[in-house]
């Protein structure tokens, strides 16, 4: 094996604001042979001191360099470069981060690869406080797994792009030699790169080698407003410099790739240096344009900062004006309608405050039965405001106020200077309706800060394990008036928390399923619940209210103070010691099980277990002989159990189960160890709870980060550990990073449950989930059965990471998960201890952007609920599905969805709709997708197809996009669909044999489009004959090929979209492709006499649309076109039969001829066009009979 190579990562330091970060991200990657060079370019002695107070691994060698002068990014940039030791260089700027991994991924992108210039990862945006920004173009994934891109095919992309999509310098690896090389040319002094030096020097790479992309995320990025790419000069040269580049790439040379915008691609396990690598070819120009529509629906990807991310957010919580008409008929479908009575606290008596609060209640889409304010002040009346003054004791008032409300069936608790969301009290009411059994209903909020919105706070459904560490609900509630009545209202003697009392003894009295909560932000106020939460009355009451609710339940206690004064700790004072049974499977891990299991015996407070190893086969001989050993010795404290289960972990564990004594059963991993004494106490603390079925805890890494918890479902996965790789001192989201507290599964490294409960799940599934998801299984099987799964930090633990014999394969795993999501989809996609409102894909409780469109906070639809997904949102996508979509929500005929991409299980499950719109699926990966759909989702599939994609003609561009087999694979995808809905009845009838409900929906145009367009007629001395369309019609143009050059001199030539390169001498206009929206006025403006539509006779053209005779129509051109399938019918043309040069030539020359004939038919295609083709009206009816169900 060779030996590791010297990497360098060099930061060219100027900035100390966030340096450190940076500094600790390098010294803390797992890669060994590492050189860290910080060249200071400052002037100051802060990013030094930073550097002298670092602790250095032992492994890697850290040099300080102060530039003598200062050089300026460019220069810094060069000097680290000399300055490197390193074969391979990583240039770290001063204000992004490595994470762990990088490197070592990184790396291996190189070994055995000289043909390899350039290694780049994935990397995600963060803001200046470090909170996660929406994806753009510029860090979007375009490669799963490793791949390995020839360097030529991405110049032609790099070419066309404005973005440089590949990566930032941070987030790239490259080697040392090519950096000294290139770099001093790409950054001459007044004539070098600054704005685009990274898209540059990826440019000269990728002219001499290949790229390997590593799929995943590496790096972090911060944005903020002192960063470079901000600094006005640096905005002012982008353009120029792109200029540039683009000269650079004009002048490349080699061998071109296979197809504009396509390059060659082979998986880097594949890549056998010395052998002709097998190339795969994909379309990742279109893929780009794919990703840019994409990103460009979603909320945030032009945002800088987490408030501007959010506030953008907030934007899009609004009803469109279809669901806007809805909401008389959504409140008139309801059994009954609650009378909510808003209760305004005005304790300092502040006008401006009640003021803002009062209109934002004046403005409730649901309007409130009444508002009452307690007030010290006196107030003018005003209809609907009833002013109650506040008096000295205050729960008597309330409580007084209470019985007095014969009016309200709900009262909602808000303060002066809160702003109550439009929606707030509909979406409460509609929670009662819907919900019977709540009797106290909470939300989500946010903050404000002069007038700006701000810290906003996710909340988790009902936790009762969190509620007892502190008030998390915060203090805007809705509560159910008689429930109150019967509890004989609010106790005295709890003063600030006095309502959290009563949520304790609704609780008590009816049981947790009857606290609700609502996961939208329905309030904003200028008192943060951050702020709340730590104000002294509220410390001081929080344990006293605890205490309450923990006495009338009759549970010994003890409270302590948590790691802040805000938090509480329970301590459960059980009389019974109990026994447990440790449990560790091991199989040839000698090392990491001794240490474990020394661990166990020396440092564990509590001795009232017994530890069974469970030898799931070994086979090295150390390994056998100290199992051996320990058998001798005959302990009943340390048993060794034999097994050969082989992968089957799930099964390991069930077998232990069965020979244990203990009362309690906890699984641990070999890589545990113990550092805090009191570990096995605080599992038991809770363990013994009788609500209580499972108990887990935390581990940290050697250096101090989450390395496993408590499982959070779905995330990044089926399951995943969130906070992972953060300090174990950060308090985390919400404090809940050191808080006991509720999750609906642990992770199985340290599980605790009472065996009477494990045995009642039947223990493991050994069957479908056997290795990686049994236990996230087995927690919901548990919770299913009403226990509680409780997560405590304060049972802590080491885990030390090496290779388990335990690690799934990728395709055990793939098929665990599919069992997995096919048992707890639903529960998955709304995880209690989550928050819908939270991504999925990043695991420190970020803001998930979501989409500007289709927010949807109803607990039920009035209309039938449409996803559709179009394949693009150029013309198939608008003509066969956007618009369609748009035109039905407007009419109120469907709600929903457009997605520019096939929606996650969890997207589908969350969104549940009744109907489901995939278009163009006949690529292999996409007829998986459908698949994938099919079985996450009950939803109607429909099976969108506009053109015959079986048979292509030779000569259209398309054709390189066909997979080999395409009409297997539109079979299959055809035959996991409810309906095909296509667009002429050839296509019907081409199809027929696939599937028994196909149905024709013919195109149609957007009146906001196409109607009212205008186009003048007799603009030039001579006609102006023309064509007009897509980019895909080389066959099709290539019919009037002669046409065109026999009638140059007679004719203006005016061709629109495409022209092939041998007519263009003979062309009087060319005008290049336009965007959808300027399409039709730019069509119009050609200003035709005569329009073309040539078709090649071919099944492909046959079963093609007559939308090119509509769009010439709503233009009011008169049109020759070929008789063939697609342009048949009533619409008045002139067809020519026969496709010849000569047919065409006799049909222009009638039209030339009598030009006020010509004139008067393309009148009447006009008049027939916006008669019968747009998308409105009546016409909707054959969209709704296609798309929905009978």
């Amino acid at each position: 094996m060779k030996p590791a190579p010297l990497v360098t990562i060099a930061i060219p330091a100027f900035n100390p604001r966030f340096f450190l970060v940076a500094l600790e991200s390098a010294l803390s990657q797992t890669y060994a042979n590492l050189e860290v060079i910080v060249c200071d370019d400052s002037g100051g002695d802060e990013i030094r001191e930073i550097v002298d107070a670092c602790e250095v691994p032992a492994s890697i060698r850290l040099r300080y360099v102060r530039n003598p002068r200062r050089l300026g990014f460019q220069g810094n940039l060069t000097a680290c470069a000399q300055e490197a030791s390193g074969d391979y260089l990583k240039l770290l700027c001063d204000d992004d981060q490595l994470l762990p991994e990088c490197i070592a991924q990184q790396i291996a992108g190189f070994i055995d690869h000289d043909d390899v210039n350039l290694v780049i990862g994935q990397r995600q945006f963060y803001d200046e406080d470090c909170i996660l920004l929406s994806d753009r173009v510029e860090n979007s994934c375009f490669s799963k797994g490793v791949t390995l891109f020839k360097g030529e095919d991405l110049l032609g992309i790099l070419e066309t792009s404005v973005l440089n999509f590949l990566s930032g310098l941070s987030g790239a690896l490259l080697r040392t030699l090519h950096a000294l090389e290139y770099l001093p040319t790409l950054t001459q002094i007044g004539e070098g790169f600054v704005a685009n030096l990274d898209f540059a020097l990826f440019a000269c790479l990728l002219r001499r080698g290949n790229l390997v992309v590593v799929g995943q995320i590496l790096s972090l990025e911060r944005l903020h407003p002192a960063r470079l790419s901000n600094q006005p000069a640096v905005k002012a040269a982008v353009v120029t410099e792109l200029d540039w580049l683009k000269q650079m790439l004009a002048l490349r040379s080699g061998e071109p790739a296979p197809a504009p915008g396509w390059v060659r691609h082979v998986a880097l396990a594949d890549a056998i240096e010395g052998q002709a690598y097998a190339w795969e070819e994909a379309a990742l120009g279109r893929q780009l344009g794919f990703i840019q529509t994409l990103v460009n629906s979603r909320v945030g990807p032009d945002c800088e900062s987490f408030a501007d991310m959010y506030r953008q957010w907030l934007s899009c919580r609004h009803l469109n004006p279809a669901q806007q008409s809805l909401l008389d008929a959504r409140v008139q479908s309801w059994s009954w309608r609650p009378r909510v009575v808003p209760i305004v606290l005005d304790s300092e008596g502040d006008l401006s405050a009640l003021e803002d609060t009062l209109k934002s209640l004046r403005q409730q889409a649901y309007s409130a039965e009444q508002v009452v304010v307690l007030s010290p002040l006196r107030h003018v009346p005003v209809d609907g405001v009833r002013h109650v003054p506040l008096e000295a004791d205050a729960v008597a008032r309330f409580n007084h106020l209470l019985a007095e409300l014969d009016n309200a069936d709900w009262i909602y608790l808000v303060r002066a200077g809160d702003r109550v969301h439009e929606l707030a009290l509909l979406l409460l009411a509609e929670r009662m309706v819907e919900m019977p059994d709540v009797r106290c209903l909470y939300s989500d909020e946010g903050g404000l800060r002069d007038e700006i919105s701000i810290e906003p706070v996710f909340k988790p459904d009902f936790n009762l394990d969190l509620m007892r560490s502190f008030p998390y609900v915060g203090r805007v509630l809705a509560l159910q008036r008689q429930c109150l009545l019967e509890l004989g209202g609010m106790a005295p003697g709890f003063g600030e928390l006095g309502v959290h009392d009563l949520l304790w003894r609704l609780v008590e009295n009816n049981g947790p399923h009857t606290i609700g909560h609502i996961a939208e932000v329905l309030v904003e106020s200028t008192l943060r619940l951050s702020q709340w939460l730590t104000q002294p009355q509220v410390i001081d009451q929080a344990p006293v209210v605890l205490a309450a609710h923990l006495t009338r339940l009759g549970v010994p206690h003890r409270i302590r103070t948590g790691s802040q004064l805000m938090i509480s700790r329970v301590d459960y004072l059980h009389v019974q010691p109990a026994m447990v049974s440790i449990i560790i499977a091991t199989r040839n891990e000698l090392a990491s099980l001794e240490r474990c299991i020394e661990s166990l015996l020396e440092k564990t407070t509590c001795q009232r277990f017994e530890v069974l190893i469970v030898d799931n086969g070994s086979t090295a001989l150390d390994a056998c002989n100290w199992l051996s050993a320990v058998e001798q010795m005959g302990s009943d404290k340390l048993r060794v159990l034999r097994c050969d289960h082989g992968d089957n972990l799930a099964a390991v564990h069930n077998f232990a189960a069965g020979q244990a004594r203990g009362d309690y059963l906890l699984f641990f991993s070999p890589c545990n160890r113990v550092v805090n004494p009191d570990w096995l106490d605080e599992l038991l603390n809770h363990a013994q709870r009788p609500e209580v079925g499972i108990v887990g805890g935390r581990l940290v890494s050697p250096q101090g980060r989450i390395e496993g918890a408590a499982l959070v479902l779905g995330l990044r996965g089926a399951v995943g550990v969130p906070n992972r790789g953060e300090l174990l001192n950060t308090p985390g989201y919400m404090q809940r990073q050191q808080t006991v507290q509720n999750f609906s599964a642990v992770g199985i490294d340290c599980l605790l449950v009472r065996k009477k409960v494990f045995d009642e799940v039947l223990g493991l599934d050994e069957k479908d989930l056997s290795q990686a998801l049994n236990g996230a299984d087995f927690c919901l099987r548990v919770k299913q059965n009403g226990y509680l799964v409780v997560w405590t930090p304060y049972a802590e633990l080491m885990r030390v990471s090496v290779a388990s014999y335990a690690e799934p394969a990728p395709r055990t795993l793939q098929n665990e998960q599919k069992s997995f999501y096919q048992r707890w989809l639903p529960l998955v996609a709304r995880d209690p201890a989550y928050n819908p409102n939270l991504s999925l894909g990043s695991s420190n409780f970020s803001l998930e952007p979501g989409f500007k469109n289709g927010w949807d906070p109803f607990f039920r639809q009035l209309l039938p609920k449409v996803l559709a997904i179009p394949i693009n949102t150029s013309a198939v996508g608008h003509y066969r599905v956007a618009q369609p979509f748009l035109e039905l929500e407007a009419a109120g005929r469907i709600v929903g969805h457009l997605s520019y991409h096939t929606p996650t299980n969890i997207e589908l499950e969350r969104s549940s709709p009744d109907v489901i719109v995939l278009q163009g699926r006949y690529s292999q990966n996409a007829v998986d997708e459908v698949e994938r759909v099919k079985d996450a989702s009950r939803a109607f599939r429909i099976f969108e197809l506009d053109d015959y994609v079986i048979d292509v003609p030779k000569m259209n561009a398309h054709i390189r996009k066909a997979e080999v087999g395409v009409d297997n694979i539109v079979r299959r995808g055809i035959s996991m669909c409810d309906r095909v809905v296509v667009s002429t009845q050839p296509l019907a009838d081409a199809l027929r044999g696939m599937h028994h409900d196909i149905r024709v929906v013919p195109n149609m145009l957007a009146p906001h489009l196409w109607a009212g367009l205008s186009s003048r007629r007799r603009t030039s001395r001579k006609p102006r004959v023309g064509w007009g369309g897509g980019t895909s019609h080389d066959g099709d143009l290539a019919i009037i090929a002669d046409v065109v050059r026999l009638l140059a001199n007679e004719v203006e030539w005016v061709f629109f979209g495409m022209c092939p390169p041998a007519l263009r001498p003979f062309v009087h206009e060319f005008h290049p492709s336009v965007g959808l929206d300027a399409y039709p006025a730019k069509l119009a403006s050609l200003n035709l006499d005569l329009a073309l539509a040539p078709l090649e006779f071919h099944i492909f053209n046959d079963c093609k649309s007559n939308l090119r005779l509509l769009e010439y129509g709503a233009c009011g051109y008169p049109v020759i076109c070929t008789e063939t399938e697609a342009y048949r019918g009533y619409l008045p043309c002139t067809r020519v039969v026969s496709n010849s040069a000569e047919e065409w030539l006799e049909a222009i020359r009638m039209h030339l001829s009598d030009p006020e004939a010509s004139y008067r038919m393309g009148d009447a295609l006009r008049e027939e066009v916006l008669r019968d083709y747009m998308l409105k009206g009546n016409n909707l009816n054959y969209w709704a009979e296609g798309w929905l169900p009978n």
